[in-house]
């Protein structure tokens, strides 16, 4: 008997509906389960509020710092589906693989925050973004190299681009975290301004982060 199977399946393959409806769930989660290590605290006085919210502080900034980190690589994921139009089954493993060490942000951002004194904790930090990264760049490269998962209208210099952005982020968090043993707070200075390089458009792309102008 013949196989019968769509012929769009076939030859374009697998489409990205459910991959960009899975990726928005986990970072939907992610982003709410970091606020769970903030407990507002019950005091007796305003003097002992007062200072059991300054002992909330490193909590509330590594709270931060992560919210704003994840909300960067949401928003470069929902750019790379932009130009990622198929899927295959090694781009689904990617993707999971993506998700692992994103689910796992959470976990390293409490323990930054209740020990921010603690070189070890910032290095943990640091590595589990590395591997947020590392896992992204491969996940690029594979949608990218050939056209295999992407428009061929998409720009080769954006292409080009976006790898160079994505391989540099990973070696600058190993840099943090090296950088942690020496000054924990020179490497949290780090976590919040290594995302940034996220935000630079290309040339190729600043039509879509742009407002329209209007005539």
């Amino acid at each position: 008997m013949s196989e019968t199977r769509p012929r769009a399946h076939t030859d374009q393959g697998l489409t990205t509906a459910r991959v960009t409806a899975l990726v928005d769930g986990v970072f939907a989660i992610v982003l709410t389960l970091l606020v769970l290590d903030l407990h507002a605290p019950a005091a007796s006085s305003r003097a002992d509020l007062v200072a059991k919210l300054r002992a909330l502080a490193p909590s509330m900034v590594s709270f931060l710092v992560s919210f704003v980190v994840l909300g960067i690589f949401w928003y470069g994921h929902h750019m790379e589906m932009h130009w990622i139009v198929r899927s295959d089954r090694i781009h689904l493993g990617l993707t999971l693989a993506f998700l692992l060490t994103i689910s796992f942000v959470p976990f390293s951002a409490a323990l930054l925050g209740n020990n921010q004194q603690l070189p070890l904790a910032s290095a943990l930090y640091a590595a589990n973004m590395c591997a947020v990264g590392a896992t992204r760049y491969v996940h690029w490269i594979y949608a990218t190299q050939g056209f295999r998962l992407t428009t061929r209208e998409q720009p080769p210099g954006q292409i080009r681009f976006v790898r160079r952005v994505f391989m540099l982020v990973p070696i600058l968090y190993v840099g943090a975290g090296a950088l942690a043993w020496l000054s924990p707070s020179l490497a949290i200075a780090c976590f919040v301004l290594i995302p940034l390089t996220y935000l630079a458009p290309s040339r190729e792309t600043r039509h879509l982060t742009s407002m329209p102008t209007r005539t």
